[in-house]
């Protein structure tokens, strides 16, 4: 797999057999074209690797890998699959897919996967 094309969202697919994620572990690799199958579905091996930003790289389901690109610059880790930034302060809190509003400025996150 390749770190560097891994996407800066794992929520997605964290429960789904990490179809998104592109660091792969050669140890889990299929053996043949019917292993192959059956481990796209389970996601076996897969994961991906959060923390690189902040000096802390670590293996992760994608639950807990968030990378805020509305962020300046190169955008800024904000963990949780559920945080969000807020367009109104610039700040990130717990949005739960846009269900809640910013508890600082009372604005919503205005683009994104939702």
């Amino acid at each position: 797999g390749d770190l560097l094309r891994q996407p800066d969202y794992g929520g997605d697919d964290y429960e789904d057999g990490l179809q998104f994620a592109t660091v792969i572990c050669e140890e889990y690799a299929p053996d043949s074209d019917d292993d192959e199958a059956m481990w796209e579905d389970t996601g076996e091996g897969r994961t991906y690797v959060t923390g690189i930003c902040q000096g802390n790289p670590r293996f992760d389901s994608g639950k807990f890998h968030n990378h805020c690109t509305d962020c300046k610059l190169f955008g800024k880790c904000i963990g949780d699959y559920r945080e969000m930034h807020c367009n109104g302060c610039g700040g990130h809190y717990f949005g739960s897919g846009g269900r809640f509003p910013c508890p600082r400025c009372g604005g919503r996150w205005q683009t994104g996967w939702w």
